[in-house]
């Protein structure tokens, strides 16, 4: 198992970060921006179809859209999307000024931005977020010089309240991948490194209800960042052999649960990304993805070029939204056509939301309704 170095997309923070990209692999994975040998596209079967990514132009409406509901930023003022409340009218990220730093809500009906924490000083900033009413939960890299250094935090947005879940111990910390965070209603996921022995890191799957205070420990090993995929919270754990399964419980009432088809054997694997109607993720190479959609018998693997390793990956309805090294991109599941995205974007269940930067200027950040989006014309040969 080997470290890849690699920029965290979300926002504008972590310039780099230790990241395990292929945590659960048994061969080691080409950092962002480097070329990577095309793998083959797996056999079909009756519950499997493959299909070769193609990249187009973004559809016709995406420029349309992007301008209904769009807020320009001050010069001086920038920021990084990191998550969207439903809707796409209010917005989370990281925001940088000449009077500070630190996590942020933009509301894109009015164009204010409201200071939510303020980075400790060295900071590092903002490397993976996620929301879901009434919270929002984040992690950030506390030191621009220890990349072992971070907390994860919530806020709930009705109250204000605000709790740190998890810190790392800086220097100290076992080794291992920041916590991806995962949130269901007032629940919340993430693996955290602990000490082990084995040349794998090895982390504990954490789940935290917000509303209770109650802290329960699903599983411990070589094991992913856990995600919620329809009724399901779950994980990637590689065993002492090198095999890697998928495991699950129920998300309502953290029993576990089995996995159709056959799921619970994806291969290597790379990220996992979940929402109630999808299960995405990577291989270990990051060249191709597999999307599951939740209760039905069939799974799709797509296949990208060497320019888009599936990474930092998010579901926004039937699209995929990643972070590739150099740009992020969206796929369209339904037709397997995918498009560059200058800046940084986030999604929610109906809407992606996008921070482009402006010459001159500060940028804009924008919401697209995705029932409104033109799905393209979706790839042909």
């Amino acid at each position: 198992m080997k470290v890849a170095t690699s920029p965290i997309p979300v926002g504008l923070g972590r310039a780099a970060a230790l990241v395990v990209v292929a945590v659960l692999a048994g061969a080691s994975c080409a950092a962002p921006g480097r070329p990577m040998p095309s793998p083959p596209i797996a056999p079909t079967s009756p519950s499997v179809r493959a299909v070769r990514t193609c990249f187009t132009s973004p559809p016709p409406r995406w420029a349309e859209l992007l301008g209904r509901r769009m807020v320009a930023l001050p010069a001086g003022l920038s920021f990084g999307v990191g998550a969207a409340a439903v809707g796409g009218a209010v917005v989370y990220g990281q925001f940088r000024s000449p009077t500070g730093e630190g996590i942020a809500r933009l509301d894109l009906t009015n164009g204010r931005l409201t200071p939510i924490a303020s980075y400790p000083p060295g900071a590092s900033g903002l490397g993976w977020m996620v929301a879901e009413a009434p919270w929002l939960v984040w992690e950030e890299g506390d030191s621009s010089t220890d990349m072992g250094s971070w907390s994860l935090h919530a806020w709930n947005q009705r109250t204000g309240r605000q709790l740190v879940l998890a810190r790392s111990g800086g220097g100290n910390a076992p080794a291992g991948q920041p916590p991806l965070p995962a949130l269901r209603d007032e629940a919340v996921a993430w693996a955290q490194p602990v000490p082990g022995g084995g040349p794998a890191p090895r982390a504990q799957v954490h789940l935290v209800d917000l509303a209770r205070g109650r802290d329960t420990v699903l599983a411990t090993g070589t094991v992913s960042s856990p995600v919620f995929a329809g009724p399901y919270l779950i994980w990637a754990r590689m065993d002492g052999r090198g095999t890697t399964t998928l495991q699950a419980v129920e998300a309502s009432d953290l029993r576990p649960a089995s996995l159709p088809g056959g799921l619970a054997h994806p291969g290597s694997v790379g990220y996992l990304a979940g929402s109630r109607e999808y299960l995405v993720w990577s291989s270990a190479d990051l060249a191709r993805l597999t999307a599951w959609r939740v209760g039905s018998d069939r799974s799709t693997t797509y296949t990208s070029d060497l320019r888009h390793p599936f990474q930092f990956l998010q579901l926004a309805g039937h699209f995929v939204l990643w972070f590739g090294g150099a740009t992020s991109s969206i796929l369209d599941l339904e037709t397997g056509a995918a498009f560059d995205v200058p800046g940084t974007i986030a999604g929610s269940a109906d809407a992606v939301v996008a921070s482009q930067p402006a010459p001159g200027a500060g940028g804009r950040v924008s919401a697209v309704p995705l029932s409104e989006l033109d799905p393209g014309p979706g790839c042909t040969g």
